[in-house]
């Protein structure tokens, strides 16, 4: 995990965990969650965030950092681009709720 601090206090934040990226037969850091405080937004948190997520992905020596983004969230989509990466049109699928607990309760 990686943390933003401003005046000793966490404004933001982004948690990593190393992985194989089967679409491209390559091991990967893969970037579970990017955070900034509403009020720290849009002053360069984010991008620090980042950049340091990618110089730790090098650092690894890996050739891929990759994460999701929802497709409803054209604020996060946008900044994204700006920092020079390509949004496909892959989903990420999840079990919440009822569907994620009688999951869990199947015998099999």
């Amino acid at each position: 995990m990686l943390v933003a601090e401003i005046d000793r206090r966490i404004v933001g934040y982004t948690s990593i965990i190393g992985g194989y990226n089967t679409d491209i037969a390559a091991p990967e850091v893969w970037m579970l969650d990017l955070f900034v405080l509403p009020r720290w937004r849009s002053q360069g948190i984010g991008r620090a965030l980042v950049t340091a997520v990618a110089r730790e992905t090098l650092r690894r020596g890996r050739t891929c950092l990759g994460w999701g983004v929802r497709g409803s969230n054209s604020r996060a989509k946008r900044f994204y681009r700006r920092l020079g990466a390509t949004i496909g049109n892959a989903r990420v699928a999840s079990l919440t709720g009822h569907a994620l607990t009688a999951l869990a309760r199947a015998r099999r």
